[in-house]
């Protein structure tokens, strides 16, 4: 029993370790707001996302002719525009504030942070392509897609990631038949 408490990281109370989640979960959200917008539009949505989807849906539908311009998916049937908030951002400071605080060695919080990351930006990703199609050939499904399906969904798949991920965080505590 003295080498399980040894290989078993400590565990908080329920209270202390939401409490720890929801200001972690803050002090994300705070920094996000602290960045500059310009940053945003210019280089980190550019770079990391409106340029990666342009390739994307120039190489799933090569007629469309997308082009990425600062924040912006351009062509001649669809102008979206990734802003503030559209950027997958909420479920990926839920899925980081979670590992951090859920009782776990070192190496694995890094691994499921480096996956939970992987994920969310690919999901992201993914929502973005999905919402060029929306709006440039049923823009009026955009409202609905864009505000409630697409974070839901972000959401509950983060959730199920981090459900995984913790389940094979702990250790078994039962001895093998």
């Amino acid at each position: 029993m003295q080498e399980l408490k040894k290989i078993v990281p400590k565990k908080h109370p329920e209270w202390v370790t939401f409490m720890l989640f929801v200001a972690c979960y803050a002090l994300f959200d705070y920094a996000y707001f602290k960045i500059p917008a310009d940053l945003f539009a210019n280089v980190i949505y550019y770079h990391g996302v409106v340029a990666v989807c342009a390739d994307l849906v120039n190489w799933l539908a090569p007629l469309e002719c997308v082009l990425a311009k600062q924040n912006h998916l351009l062509s001649a049937k669809a102008d979206l525009e990734i802003v503030r908030g559209c950027d997958g951002a909420g479920a990926l400071f839920l899925v980081i504030s979670a590992i951090l605080v859920f009782p776990s060695g070192l190496k694995r919080k890094l691994i499921g942070l480096m996956l939970g990351i992987g994920l969310i930006y690919f999901l992201n990703l993914l929502r973005i392509c999905v919402l060029y199609f929306v709006i440039a050939y049923h823009p009026g499904w955009f409202q609905l897609i864009h505000t409630y399906i697409a974070p839901t969904l972000m959401v509950i798949l983060g959730c199920c990631y981090f459900v995984w991920w913790a389940f094979g965080s702990t250790p078994s505590i039962h001895e093998p038949a």
